[in-house]
């Protein structure tokens, strides 16, 4: 019974899936963007980049995680000891 609700769900789900792209297809448009948007919006971006305190927050969410995979590396170029040296 489990396998027919799973089989029944994902029916329905497909169903609905394309009666939304049909109602989507029928009509012209759901909104309007003005032309100018595009540009505003990368403007803000590269205002927003410029800043210094997102630099620091860009280059420290790369740089930790790069830095633990250097110090991983250099790590593993140290030999194991085979034994316990008294």
């Amino acid at each position: 019974m489990k396998k027919l609700t799973m089989y029944l769900s994902g029916v329905g789900a497909v169903v609905a899936g394309f009666g939304m792209t049909l109602l989507a297809h029928a009509q012209t448009a759901f909104f309007t963007v003005p032309s100018s948007t595009a540009s505003a919006l990368t403007a803000n971006v590269g205002a927003q980049i410029a800043d210094a305190g997102t630099l620091l927050v860009i280059g420290l969410a790369a740089g930790i995680p790069l830095a633990f995979y250097v110090i991983h590396q250099l790590i593993g170029l140290v030999p194991k000891s085979r034994g316990r040296r008294s």
